[in-house]
Protein backbone atom coordinates (compact mmCIF):
# COMPACT_ATOMS: atom_id res chain seq x y z
CA UNK A 1 0.00 0.00 0.00
CA UNK A 2 1.26 3.37 -0.96
CA UNK A 3 2.37 6.14 1.78
CA UNK A 4 -0.15 8.71 0.73
CA UNK A 5 -2.96 6.53 0.88
CA UNK A 6 -2.13 4.97 4.54
CA UNK A 7 -2.57 8.70 5.73
CA UNK A 8 -6.30 8.37 5.21
CA UNK A 9 -7.33 5.31 5.79
CA UNK A 10 -9.73 5.71 9.01
CA UNK A 11 -8.75 4.14 12.43
CA UNK A 12 -9.60 0.73 12.84
CA UNK A 13 -12.49 -0.40 14.91
CA UNK A 14 -11.83 -0.71 18.53
CA UNK A 15 -12.19 -4.40 19.46
CA UNK A 16 -15.01 -4.42 22.87
CA UNK A 17 -14.03 -3.99 26.09
CA UNK A 18 -14.29 -7.26 28.39
CA UNK A 19 -17.81 -7.09 30.61
CA UNK A 20 -15.83 -6.79 33.76
CA UNK A 21 -13.62 -4.00 31.66
CA UNK A 22 -16.42 -1.81 30.58
CA UNK A 23 -17.98 0.09 33.20
CA UNK A 24 -14.14 1.13 34.43
CA UNK A 25 -13.35 2.05 31.18
CA UNK A 26 -16.36 3.87 29.88
CA UNK A 27 -15.09 7.29 30.65
CA UNK A 28 -11.58 6.60 28.79
CA UNK A 29 -12.74 5.21 25.95
CA UNK A 30 -15.33 7.44 25.54
CA UNK A 31 -12.31 10.15 25.18
CA UNK A 32 -9.86 7.93 23.20
CA UNK A 33 -12.02 7.40 20.56
CA UNK A 34 -13.13 10.91 19.43
CA UNK A 35 -16.42 12.14 18.79
CA UNK A 36 -19.14 10.19 19.47
CA UNK A 37 -20.69 10.19 16.34
CA UNK A 38 -17.96 8.13 15.39
CA UNK A 39 -18.52 4.99 17.27
CA UNK A 40 -21.98 4.82 16.04
CA UNK A 41 -20.63 4.58 12.50
CA UNK A 42 -19.92 0.87 12.83
CA UNK A 43 -21.77 -2.14 14.40
CA UNK A 44 -19.31 -4.85 15.62
CA UNK A 45 -21.87 -6.95 17.57
CA UNK A 46 -22.35 -9.44 14.48
CA UNK A 47 -19.80 -11.49 12.64
CA UNK A 48 -22.14 -12.43 9.73
CA UNK A 49 -22.53 -8.85 8.90
CA UNK A 50 -19.35 -7.43 8.01
CA UNK A 51 -19.32 -6.81 4.61
CA UNK A 52 -22.35 -4.44 5.63
CA UNK A 53 -20.27 -2.94 8.20
CA UNK A 54 -17.34 -2.60 5.39
CA UNK A 55 -20.13 -0.71 3.38
CA UNK A 56 -21.19 1.45 6.20
CA UNK A 57 -17.72 2.11 7.23
CA UNK A 58 -16.99 3.29 3.87
CA UNK A 59 -20.02 5.26 3.05
CA UNK A 60 -19.00 7.49 6.59
CA UNK A 61 -15.85 7.71 6.32
CA UNK A 62 -16.34 11.52 5.84
CA UNK A 63 -17.15 11.78 9.33
CA UNK A 64 -14.10 10.45 10.74
CA UNK A 65 -11.30 13.12 11.49
CA UNK A 66 -8.77 13.38 8.60
CA UNK A 67 -5.20 13.88 10.36
CA UNK A 68 -2.09 14.87 7.99
CA UNK A 69 0.33 12.95 9.48
CA UNK A 70 3.49 14.65 7.93
CA UNK A 71 2.11 17.66 9.77
CA UNK A 72 4.00 16.03 13.08
CA UNK A 73 7.19 15.39 11.10
CA UNK A 74 10.28 17.73 11.05
CA UNK A 75 9.38 19.95 7.60
CA UNK A 76 12.93 19.39 6.01
CA UNK A 77 11.54 15.16 6.37
CA UNK A 78 8.36 15.51 3.89
CA UNK A 79 10.86 15.98 0.75
CA UNK A 80 12.94 12.95 1.41
CA UNK A 81 9.69 10.75 1.80
CA UNK A 82 8.72 12.15 -1.44
CA UNK A 83 11.94 11.27 -3.38
CA UNK A 84 10.70 7.76 -3.13
CA UNK A 85 7.12 8.42 -4.76
CA UNK A 86 6.77 7.24 -8.61
CA UNK A 87 5.40 9.86 -10.89
CA UNK A 88 1.49 8.58 -10.34
CA UNK A 89 1.70 8.82 -6.83
CA UNK A 90 3.24 12.32 -6.96
CA UNK A 91 0.65 13.92 -9.14
CA UNK A 92 -1.57 12.53 -6.35
CA UNK A 93 0.01 13.87 -3.42
CA UNK A 94 0.44 17.63 -5.56
CA UNK A 95 -4.50 16.88 -5.43
CA UNK A 96 -4.10 16.55 -1.83
CA UNK A 97 -3.42 19.80 0.03
CA UNK A 98 -1.22 22.78 0.03
CA UNK A 99 1.51 21.19 1.97
CA UNK A 100 1.66 18.49 0.45
CA UNK A 101 1.42 19.89 -3.69
CA UNK A 102 4.26 22.39 -2.76
CA UNK A 103 6.46 19.70 -2.25
CA UNK A 104 5.50 17.40 -4.56
CA UNK A 105 5.35 19.87 -7.56
CA UNK A 106 9.18 21.33 -6.37
CA UNK A 107 12.05 21.29 -8.71
CA UNK A 108 13.98 18.96 -6.49
CA UNK A 109 11.54 15.68 -6.15
CA UNK A 110 10.78 15.51 -9.72
CA UNK A 111 14.76 15.99 -10.86
CA UNK A 112 15.07 13.04 -8.50
CA UNK A 113 12.56 10.98 -9.81
CA UNK A 114 14.24 11.55 -13.72
CA UNK A 115 17.36 10.20 -12.55
CA UNK A 116 15.82 7.18 -10.56
CA UNK A 117 13.61 6.99 -13.06
CA UNK A 118 15.59 7.55 -16.45
CA UNK A 119 19.11 6.63 -15.10
CA UNK A 120 19.93 4.69 -18.54
CA UNK A 121 18.73 7.61 -20.40
CA UNK A 122 21.35 10.35 -20.47
CA UNK A 123 21.01 13.77 -20.53
CA UNK A 124 23.44 16.47 -21.13
CA UNK A 125 25.06 18.00 -18.38
CA UNK A 126 24.28 21.67 -19.38
CA UNK A 127 20.64 22.01 -19.05
CA UNK A 128 19.14 25.85 -18.23
CA UNK A 129 19.38 26.57 -14.68
CA UNK A 130 15.10 27.31 -15.04
CA UNK A 131 14.53 23.63 -16.36
CA UNK A 132 10.89 22.51 -15.14
CA UNK A 133 11.46 18.89 -14.04
CA UNK A 134 8.05 17.74 -14.37
CA UNK A 135 8.12 18.67 -17.71
CA UNK A 136 11.22 16.51 -18.78
CA UNK A 137 9.79 13.85 -17.05
CA UNK A 138 6.48 14.16 -19.05
CA UNK A 139 8.17 14.27 -22.68
CA UNK A 140 10.59 11.16 -21.38
CA UNK A 141 7.59 9.31 -20.46
CA UNK A 142 5.69 10.35 -23.87
CA UNK A 143 8.55 9.46 -25.69
CA UNK A 144 9.12 6.01 -24.37
CA UNK A 145 5.11 5.00 -24.94
CA UNK A 146 5.91 6.15 -28.46
CA UNK A 147 8.90 3.44 -28.47
CA UNK A 148 6.51 0.87 -26.59
CA UNK A 149 3.36 1.93 -29.41
CA UNK A 150 5.59 2.39 -32.14
CA UNK A 151 4.70 5.46 -32.64
CA UNK A 152 6.80 7.24 -35.34
CA UNK A 153 7.10 8.84 -38.13
CA UNK A 154 9.11 8.02 -41.38
CA UNK A 155 11.26 9.83 -43.71
CA UNK A 156 13.40 8.40 -46.75
CA UNK A 157 16.50 10.09 -47.84
CA UNK A 158 17.59 9.38 -51.32
CA UNK A 159 21.03 10.44 -52.90
CA UNK A 160 23.00 7.23 -52.59
CA UNK A 161 23.05 5.16 -56.47
CA UNK A 162 23.81 2.08 -55.04
CA UNK A 163 22.98 -0.31 -51.88
CA UNK A 164 23.63 1.56 -48.42
CA UNK A 165 26.53 -1.03 -46.10
CA UNK A 166 26.99 1.61 -43.02
CA UNK A 167 25.16 4.35 -40.88
CA UNK A 168 26.14 6.34 -38.05
CA UNK A 169 24.13 9.65 -36.44
CA UNK A 170 24.21 12.17 -34.27
CA UNK A 171 21.72 15.16 -33.55
CA UNK A 172 23.38 17.22 -36.35
CA UNK A 173 24.33 15.07 -38.84
CA UNK A 174 23.91 11.19 -40.23
CA UNK A 175 26.58 9.32 -42.22
CA UNK A 176 26.37 6.36 -44.65
CA UNK A 177 28.70 4.73 -46.25
CA UNK A 178 27.64 2.99 -49.91
CA UNK A 179 28.43 0.75 -52.67
CA UNK A 180 28.44 3.78 -54.74
CA UNK A 181 31.75 4.27 -52.93
CA UNK A 182 31.04 7.18 -51.74
CA UNK A 183 30.47 8.38 -48.30
CA UNK A 184 27.44 10.98 -47.55
CA UNK A 185 27.23 13.43 -44.67
CA UNK A 186 23.27 14.49 -44.35
CA UNK A 187 22.15 17.07 -42.45
CA UNK A 188 19.78 16.14 -39.54
CA UNK A 189 17.25 19.00 -39.70
CA UNK A 190 16.73 18.61 -43.85
CA UNK A 191 18.04 15.65 -44.51
CA UNK A 192 19.63 17.09 -47.63
CA UNK A 193 23.47 15.65 -48.41
CA UNK A 194 25.89 18.16 -46.61
CA UNK A 195 28.87 17.09 -48.07
CA UNK A 196 30.05 13.89 -50.69
CA UNK A 197 33.58 12.00 -49.62
CA UNK A 198 34.65 10.21 -52.78
CA UNK A 199 37.80 9.49 -55.04
CA UNK A 200 38.70 12.96 -56.56
CA UNK A 201 41.06 14.38 -59.24
CA UNK A 202 43.96 15.73 -58.40
CA UNK A 203 44.44 19.17 -58.85
CA UNK A 204 46.72 20.76 -62.48
CA UNK A 205 49.56 21.45 -60.32
CA UNK A 206 49.85 18.18 -58.49
CA UNK A 207 53.60 16.89 -58.94
CA UNK A 208 53.32 13.28 -61.33
CA UNK A 209 54.60 11.38 -57.83
CA UNK A 210 51.87 12.54 -55.91
CA UNK A 211 49.03 11.85 -58.07
CA UNK A 212 48.76 8.30 -57.54
CA UNK A 213 48.84 9.03 -53.47
CA UNK A 214 46.51 11.84 -54.25
CA UNK A 215 43.75 9.51 -55.82
CA UNK A 216 44.52 6.56 -52.88
CA UNK A 217 43.40 8.84 -49.82
CA UNK A 218 41.09 11.35 -51.11
CA UNK A 219 38.26 8.30 -51.18
CA UNK A 220 37.74 5.01 -51.73
CA UNK A 221 38.13 2.61 -54.99
CA UNK A 222 35.85 -0.13 -54.03
CA UNK A 223 32.41 -0.42 -51.55
CA UNK A 224 32.43 1.56 -48.18
CA UNK A 225 31.52 -1.59 -46.14
CA UNK A 226 32.17 -0.09 -42.60
CA UNK A 227 32.04 3.34 -40.48
CA UNK A 228 32.89 5.03 -36.87
CA UNK A 229 33.37 8.73 -36.17
CA UNK A 230 33.72 10.46 -32.98
CA UNK A 231 34.14 14.20 -32.38
CA UNK A 232 37.94 14.33 -34.13
CA UNK A 233 38.25 11.52 -36.69
CA UNK A 234 35.72 9.55 -39.01
CA UNK A 235 37.21 6.49 -40.22
CA UNK A 236 35.99 4.12 -43.37
CA UNK A 237 36.97 0.67 -44.57
CA UNK A 238 36.24 -0.89 -47.91
CA UNK A 239 36.42 -3.74 -50.14
CA UNK A 240 39.63 -1.96 -51.57
CA UNK A 241 41.16 -3.50 -48.48
CA UNK A 242 41.66 0.00 -46.76
CA UNK A 243 40.82 2.21 -44.23
CA UNK A 244 40.95 6.08 -44.73
CA UNK A 245 40.90 8.63 -41.55
CA UNK A 246 39.23 11.37 -42.11
CA UNK A 247 39.38 14.59 -39.91
CA UNK A 248 36.00 16.08 -38.56
CA UNK A 249 34.79 18.55 -39.49
CA UNK A 250 36.37 19.24 -42.33
CA UNK A 251 36.08 15.85 -43.54
CA UNK A 252 39.76 16.18 -44.93
CA UNK A 253 41.53 12.59 -45.23
CA UNK A 254 44.54 12.57 -43.19
CA UNK A 255 45.55 8.68 -43.19
CA UNK A 256 45.41 5.57 -45.77
CA UNK A 257 46.18 1.91 -43.69
CA UNK A 258 46.12 -0.81 -45.82
CA UNK A 259 47.39 -3.89 -43.62
CA UNK A 260 44.63 -5.84 -45.11
CA UNK A 261 44.36 -8.23 -47.56
CA UNK A 262 40.75 -8.78 -48.52
CA UNK A 263 37.54 -6.76 -47.71
CA UNK A 264 37.57 -4.21 -44.49
CA UNK A 265 34.15 -5.36 -43.26
CA UNK A 266 34.12 -3.67 -39.71
CA UNK A 267 35.65 -1.20 -37.80
CA UNK A 268 35.21 -0.01 -34.03
CA UNK A 269 37.70 2.37 -32.11
CA UNK A 270 37.87 4.55 -28.79
CA UNK A 271 40.59 7.00 -27.57
CA UNK A 272 43.26 4.81 -27.93
CA UNK A 273 43.11 2.30 -30.42
CA UNK A 274 41.15 2.08 -33.99
CA UNK A 275 40.45 -2.03 -34.56
CA UNK A 276 39.20 -3.67 -37.95
CA UNK A 277 38.12 -6.89 -39.34
CA UNK A 278 38.84 -7.89 -42.39
CA UNK A 279 37.65 -11.15 -45.08
CA UNK A 280 41.48 -12.34 -44.45
CA UNK A 281 40.39 -13.39 -40.99
CA UNK A 282 42.64 -10.50 -39.11
CA UNK A 283 41.79 -8.15 -35.98
CA UNK A 284 44.55 -4.98 -36.74
CA UNK A 285 44.85 -2.53 -34.11
CA UNK A 286 46.20 0.60 -34.56
CA UNK A 287 47.53 3.05 -32.09
CA UNK A 288 45.20 6.22 -32.58
CA UNK A 289 47.42 8.25 -30.27
CA UNK A 290 50.16 8.11 -32.72
CA UNK A 291 50.06 10.27 -35.57
CA UNK A 292 50.88 8.07 -38.07
CA UNK A 293 48.37 5.44 -36.76
CA UNK A 294 50.58 2.92 -36.51
CA UNK A 295 49.62 -0.99 -36.48
CA UNK A 296 49.91 -2.17 -32.56
CA UNK A 297 49.33 -5.89 -33.81
CA UNK A 298 47.83 -8.52 -36.03
CA UNK A 299 45.51 -10.72 -34.47
CA UNK A 300 44.67 -14.16 -36.69
CA UNK A 301 41.05 -13.91 -34.97
CA UNK A 302 39.42 -16.70 -37.38
CA UNK A 303 40.18 -19.57 -39.94
CA UNK A 304 38.18 -17.81 -41.94
CA UNK A 305 36.21 -14.31 -42.60
CA UNK A 306 35.53 -12.00 -39.44
CA UNK A 307 32.49 -10.46 -40.07
CA UNK A 308 31.94 -7.54 -37.15
CA UNK A 309 33.71 -6.53 -34.18
CA UNK A 310 33.49 -4.05 -31.30
CA UNK A 311 35.63 -2.14 -29.11
CA UNK A 312 34.43 -1.53 -25.60
CA UNK A 313 36.66 -0.09 -22.69
CA UNK A 314 39.97 -2.54 -23.75
CA UNK A 315 37.72 -5.54 -24.54
CA UNK A 316 37.56 -6.29 -28.50
CA UNK A 317 34.24 -8.94 -29.24
CA UNK A 318 34.70 -10.75 -32.82
CA UNK A 319 32.19 -12.58 -34.72
CA UNK A 320 32.58 -14.35 -38.31
CA UNK A 321 31.55 -17.60 -40.47
CA UNK A 322 32.88 -20.42 -37.58
CA UNK A 323 29.87 -18.93 -35.53
CA UNK A 324 31.83 -18.44 -32.16
CA UNK A 325 32.17 -15.07 -30.08
CA UNK A 326 35.16 -14.22 -28.66
CA UNK A 327 36.29 -11.91 -26.77
CA UNK A 328 40.00 -10.19 -26.66
CA UNK A 329 42.30 -8.12 -24.80
CA UNK A 330 42.70 -5.22 -26.89
CA UNK A 331 46.17 -4.61 -25.12
CA UNK A 332 47.66 -7.88 -25.25
CA UNK A 333 45.75 -9.34 -28.08
CA UNK A 334 45.06 -12.23 -26.00
CA UNK A 335 41.93 -14.25 -26.19
CA UNK A 336 39.90 -13.97 -22.92
CA UNK A 337 36.84 -16.46 -23.48
CA UNK A 338 35.29 -17.96 -26.79
CA UNK A 339 31.13 -18.20 -26.89
CA UNK A 340 29.75 -21.36 -28.50
CA UNK A 341 26.03 -21.62 -29.75
CA UNK A 342 25.10 -20.63 -32.88
CA UNK A 343 25.07 -23.06 -35.38
CA UNK A 344 25.60 -21.03 -38.54
CA UNK A 345 27.87 -17.91 -39.02
CA UNK A 346 27.40 -14.50 -37.33
CA UNK A 347 27.11 -11.61 -39.07
CA UNK A 348 27.51 -8.89 -36.12
CA UNK A 349 27.97 -8.65 -32.44
CA UNK A 350 27.53 -5.52 -29.93
CA UNK A 351 29.13 -5.08 -26.52
CA UNK A 352 26.48 -3.28 -23.90
CA UNK A 353 27.65 -0.07 -22.64
CA UNK A 354 27.92 -0.98 -19.01
CA UNK A 355 30.67 -3.75 -20.22
CA UNK A 356 28.90 -6.61 -18.91
CA UNK A 357 27.26 -8.25 -22.02
CA UNK A 358 27.39 -9.35 -25.23
CA UNK A 359 25.11 -9.61 -28.24
CA UNK A 360 25.50 -11.78 -31.30
CA UNK A 361 23.41 -12.27 -34.81
CA UNK A 362 23.79 -14.61 -37.61
CA UNK A 363 22.49 -16.81 -40.12
CA UNK A 364 20.39 -18.79 -37.87
CA UNK A 365 18.33 -15.94 -37.18
CA UNK A 366 18.25 -15.80 -33.93
CA UNK A 367 20.13 -13.16 -31.40
CA UNK A 368 21.73 -14.87 -28.56
CA UNK A 369 22.73 -12.52 -25.19
CA UNK A 370 26.03 -13.61 -23.44
CA UNK A 371 26.95 -12.79 -19.82
CA UNK A 372 30.30 -11.77 -19.84
CA UNK A 373 30.99 -11.61 -15.99
CA UNK A 374 29.43 -15.13 -15.77
CA UNK A 375 30.93 -16.30 -19.24
CA UNK A 376 27.46 -17.95 -20.03
CA UNK A 377 25.10 -17.74 -22.28
CA UNK A 378 21.65 -15.54 -20.47
CA UNK A 379 19.02 -15.51 -23.55
CA UNK A 380 18.13 -16.52 -27.28
CA UNK A 381 15.69 -13.83 -29.01
CA UNK A 382 13.64 -15.71 -31.71
CA UNK A 383 11.95 -13.74 -34.41
CA UNK A 384 13.35 -12.78 -37.39
CA UNK A 385 12.69 -15.00 -40.46
CA UNK A 386 16.35 -14.95 -42.04
CA UNK A 387 19.84 -13.85 -41.45
CA UNK A 388 20.25 -11.40 -38.58
CA UNK A 389 22.45 -8.62 -40.01
CA UNK A 390 22.72 -5.98 -37.84
CA UNK A 391 22.95 -5.46 -34.30
CA UNK A 392 22.99 -2.05 -32.20
CA UNK A 393 22.34 -1.51 -28.26
CA UNK A 394 20.23 1.68 -27.39
CA UNK A 395 19.95 1.59 -23.30
CA UNK A 396 18.10 -1.12 -22.42
CA UNK A 397 17.06 -1.84 -26.03
CA UNK A 398 18.68 -3.97 -29.03
CA UNK A 399 18.36 -2.71 -32.17
CA UNK A 400 18.03 -5.38 -35.14
CA UNK A 401 17.99 -5.65 -38.59
CA UNK A 402 17.58 -8.79 -40.37
CA UNK A 403 17.46 -9.82 -44.62
CA UNK A 404 13.87 -10.82 -43.94
CA UNK A 405 13.96 -7.05 -44.08
CA UNK A 406 12.58 -6.12 -40.86
CA UNK A 407 13.80 -4.03 -37.95
CA UNK A 408 13.09 -5.71 -34.69
CA UNK A 409 13.39 -3.81 -31.22
CA UNK A 410 14.05 -5.80 -27.96
CA UNK A 411 13.65 -5.26 -24.11
CA UNK A 412 17.25 -6.03 -23.41
CA UNK A 413 15.98 -7.13 -19.91
CA UNK A 414 12.91 -9.15 -20.79
CA UNK A 415 14.84 -10.55 -23.51
CA UNK A 416 11.37 -9.59 -25.22
CA UNK A 417 10.56 -7.54 -28.79
CA UNK A 418 8.81 -4.27 -28.28
CA UNK A 419 8.49 -3.41 -31.82
CA UNK A 420 8.67 -4.74 -35.57
CA UNK A 421 8.88 -2.44 -37.93
CA UNK A 422 7.77 -4.40 -41.52
CA UNK A 423 7.47 -2.60 -45.16
CA UNK A 424 9.47 -0.07 -44.74
CA UNK A 425 12.64 -1.26 -47.01
CA UNK A 426 12.41 -3.32 -50.44
CA UNK A 427 15.31 -5.58 -49.46
CA UNK A 428 17.95 -7.16 -46.88
CA UNK A 429 18.12 -4.50 -44.11
CA UNK A 430 22.28 -3.78 -43.76
CA UNK A 431 22.03 -1.86 -40.77
CA UNK A 432 20.10 0.31 -38.48
CA UNK A 433 21.62 2.60 -35.68
CA UNK A 434 19.39 4.41 -32.91
CA UNK A 435 19.44 6.60 -29.90
CA UNK A 436 16.70 7.58 -27.60
CA UNK A 437 14.85 9.42 -30.29
CA UNK A 438 15.37 7.33 -33.58
CA UNK A 439 16.35 4.60 -35.93
CA UNK A 440 17.88 5.11 -38.81
CA UNK A 441 18.63 2.31 -41.16
CA UNK A 442 20.22 1.49 -44.68
CA UNK A 443 19.71 -1.72 -46.71
CA UNK A 444 20.63 -3.04 -50.18
CA UNK A 445 18.38 -0.80 -51.86
CA UNK A 446 19.98 2.84 -52.16
CA UNK A 447 17.23 4.12 -49.95
CA UNK A 448 18.58 5.24 -46.07
CA UNK A 449 15.35 5.25 -43.36
CA UNK A 450 14.51 7.62 -40.81
CA UNK A 451 12.35 6.53 -38.04
CA UNK A 452 11.67 9.65 -35.75
CA UNK A 453 9.51 8.75 -32.69
CA UNK A 454 9.65 12.77 -31.40
CA UNK A 455 7.73 13.90 -34.02
CA UNK A 456 4.66 16.03 -32.41
CA UNK A 457 6.36 16.19 -28.88
CA UNK A 458 6.75 19.11 -26.95
CA UNK A 459 10.40 19.74 -28.27
CA UNK A 460 11.23 22.07 -25.34
CA UNK A 461 14.13 19.51 -23.71
CA UNK A 462 14.33 16.75 -26.17
CA UNK A 463 17.75 18.38 -27.59
CA UNK A 464 18.76 17.46 -24.15
CA UNK A 465 18.40 14.14 -24.22
CA UNK A 466 20.91 11.25 -25.01
CA UNK A 467 21.66 7.83 -24.97
CA UNK A 468 23.99 6.07 -22.68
Amino acid sequence: MSLFTTAFEPPSPRLAPAEDDTADNSAKNSLASGPAVADSAVDLSSDDENDKDLAGLMQNIGLYPKIDFTSYLPNELLPKIFLYLDERSLISCMQVNKAWNSVASSNTVWRNMFRRYWQRCAITRNMPPNTNWRMVNKTRYELELRWRKGMCTTKVLKGHSDGVYCVQFDDDKIITGSRDRTIRVWDMNTLETIRILQREIPPRNTPEDEIKSYYDISGHQGSVLCLQYDSKILVTGSSDHSIIIWSIPDYKPIHLSRHHVAEVLDVSFDDKYITTCSKDGNICILDRRDPQFALLRTIPASRGTVNSLHLKRGIIASAGVDSVVRIWHAETGKRIMSFHGHDRGLACVQISSDKKYVVSGGNDNKIRIWDLKGKRPLAILEGHESLVRSLHINGRKIISGSYDQSIKVWDFDLSAPLLDLKGFHSSWVFAAKADCKRIVSTSYSSDVVLFDFTDGLDATYLPYFRSP
